[in-house]
């Protein structure tokens, strides 16, 4: 695709839009980079998380884009968002991608997300914001932790989004999907064990698996992630009815 995309990356589990701070610079020639915080983080840290609420958070960034390409990625539980808005409106998108987000959660992986859940219960929010501080200090790519330590983190917000992905989201969504469908994780990462069966459920879907790599990929290591994302962008489909721009 020669048009100039809008490039709306959806966070991860009690992150905010902030863990994608390197993206836009990474990728400024082929998108431009929107990425909002979901209900109950950052700045929508006040507002219940649902899948309706997540929904509602992207629809008018899609809404705005215009006749410009619109391409949503996500990451973890942003990528099950991602999902439930290409579910909704299947003619909207140019492009999906789902990054750490292949696992069925309301199959026989849902005892691996309620089990998270339940952990993280059990230490608490602040204490799991102090142990994850402790360690993205040092996993994260120097240009996203500042940005990600700024933004907080919001692990009240785990309970209620995961038991909404446990009961609204299904790989079977995907079947709705028309455009191209990236599937994209680490070889490490739990949360990628059904990527050939998640890409299967799409019409236009395909796996990449990065070696050596686990669920925080896209924060340690956010040169590779644009990568993959920059050539996925950059085969898709010209939309019909527009002319290559730069926007």
């Amino acid at each position: 695709m020669k048009s100039k995309a809008l490039l709306i990356l959806l966070h991860g589990t009690a992150m905010t839009g902030a863990q994608w701070a390197p993206y836009a610079a990474l990728l400024s020639d082929v998108a431009d980079v929107q990425a909002p915080d979901l209900p109950g983080h950052g700045t929508r840290a006040a507002q219940a998380f649902s899948m309706a609420a997540a929904v509602a958070t992207v629809e008018p960034l899609i809404a705005a884009a215009g006749r410009q390409p619109v391409v949503l990625a996500g990451h973890s539980l942003g990528g099950y968002a991602a999902m439930a808005v290409a579910e909704r409106h299947p003619d909207a998108l140019a492009g999906l991608v789902l990054i750490g987000s292949a696992v069925e959660p309301g199959g026989r992986g849902s005892g691996l997300y309620r089990a998270m859940a339940r952990g993280y219960d059990w230490l608490g929010p602040e204490r799991m914001a102090r142990t994850t501080r402790r360690w993205l200090r040092r996993m994260a790519d120097a240009r996203v932790w500042p940005a990600l330590d700024a933004g907080g983190f919001y692990y009240s917000a785990v309970t209620p989004a995961w038991t909404a992905v446990i009961a609204s989201s299904r790989l079977a969504q995907l079947r709705a999907v028309r455009c191209p469908v990236l599937v994209l994780g680490g070889a490490w990462d739990q949360l990628h064990l059904h990527a050939r069966r998640c890409a299967a459920a799409a019409p236009h879907g395909r796996v990449v698996t990065a070696p050596r790599r686990h669920h925080l990929w896209p924060m340690t290591h956010p040169d590779e992630v644009a990568a993959a994302l920059r050539a996925f962008i950059g085969q898709l489909p010209e939309p019909a009815g527009t002319e290559p721009s730069t926007h």
